[in-house]
């Protein structure tokens, strides 16, 4: 049997009319989302993974590259 989807936040089964295509997916209602919204805002999720030195090194430095002057010439 497969088992109905919950909402992250209130762990309610999702109505049926909640689909993959519907503004509140995957929460079962708007106040569901708001209350998602408001966390994220408030800092009490975060995306954290451990970088070490190699990895930071890898990553291409964004400064650098919107500092550089642009390849074409723009006055022609």
């Amino acid at each position: 049997m497969i088992r109905p989807m919950t909402c992250p936040i209130c762990e309610k089964n999702l109505p049926p009319e909640i689909t993959g295509e519907s503004a509140e997916f995957p929460f079962c209602s708007v106040r569901c989302k708001q209350v998602d919204l408001h966390r994220w805002l408030n800092g009490e999720y975060a995306c954290v993974e451990p970088l070490s030195i190699d990895d930071i090194s890898e990553t291409p430095n964004r400064m650098d590259a919107e500092s550089d002057p642009p390849s074409e010439n723009w006055n022609s």
